[in-house]
């Protein structure tokens, strides 16, 4: 009987950094090396924005498992990073999730859809959310994702 042969890579297959932004409630973004095409005919390499919901471990998770749909479902997608976002707290305002609906408004004004892997419906992009923050800084954040 032939012995099995074992295969790897030198290089790392995903790398966890430490930051000080890496809070238990923030959003996130997954973004992917190539940009993809949007009903507005622009392209952005955004492919997923979420928040944690979970906890602070969920971005690690949702990154592994949305990497493994994108390299199966996308063409050309090589890697994908993730970016953190936080922003100050606020009283009675549960501030990340404002965020998070805030850049899914940008992007939605800026796009006409959704990031790839987003599933939220239309009624839960609150257009109001954007006031809570400075609406330059959030299409100058979604912009540096174009390609």
């Amino acid at each position: 009987m032939r012995t099995l042969r074992i295969r790897h890579r030198p290089d790392s297959v995903m790398t966890v950094r430490r930051s000080n932004l890496w809070a238990r409630r923030m959003v996130y973004f997954l973004v992917s090396n190539k940009g993809i095409k949007y009903p507005s005919g622009k392209r952005s390499r955004i492919i997923y924005i979420g928040t944690t919901k979970r906890g602070s471990e969920r971005p690690a998770t949702s990154a592994a498992e949305k990497a493994i749909k994108a390299f199966m479902g996308l063409r050309g997608v090589k890697n994908v990073d993730l970016h953190i976002f936080t922003c100050q707290g606020r009283k009675h305002v549960k501030t990340w999730l404002a965020l998070e609906s805030a850049f899914l408004a940008i992007f939605w004004e800026r796009y006409f859809s959704l990031p790839h892997f987003n599933r939220k419906k239309g009624k839960d992009v609150d257009t109001d959310q954007v006031t809570l923050f400075r609406s330059a800084r959030l299409r100058s954040v979604i912009r540096q994702f174009e390609e």
